[in-house]
């Protein structure tokens, strides 16, 4: 039965968590479960105000949403969250 590995937070440190968990660990024996409040995947905060210079918001992107799913990484898009209760997990 594969552990399962919960993110609250889908920005750049999730997302390069995500990353790096991928490569080092792979997902043989573990599920990993991203939650974030925002609509997109995660992005380039660092550069954020070329996004206001007439950049596609595409191009900030860490990695697409294809990259999560191909890597079997469960993105929960939109979706904050509010609690954790660790007694019914």
């Amino acid at each position: 039965m594969k552990k399962k590995v919960v993110i609250i937070g889908n920005g750049m440190v999730g997302y390069k968590f995500c990353e790096k968990f991928v490569a080092n660990q792979g997902l043989e024996n573990f599920d990993l479960l991203v939650f974030g409040e925002e609509p997109r995947p995660a992005y380039d905060r660092v550069h954020l105000s070329e996004y206001f210079t007439n950049q596609a918001a595409e191009n900030l992107e860490m990695a697409p949403l294809s990259w999560y799913k191909e890597n079997g990484i469960d993105l929960h898009l939109g979706d904050p969250v509010h609690e954790v209760n660790t007694d019914s997990k």
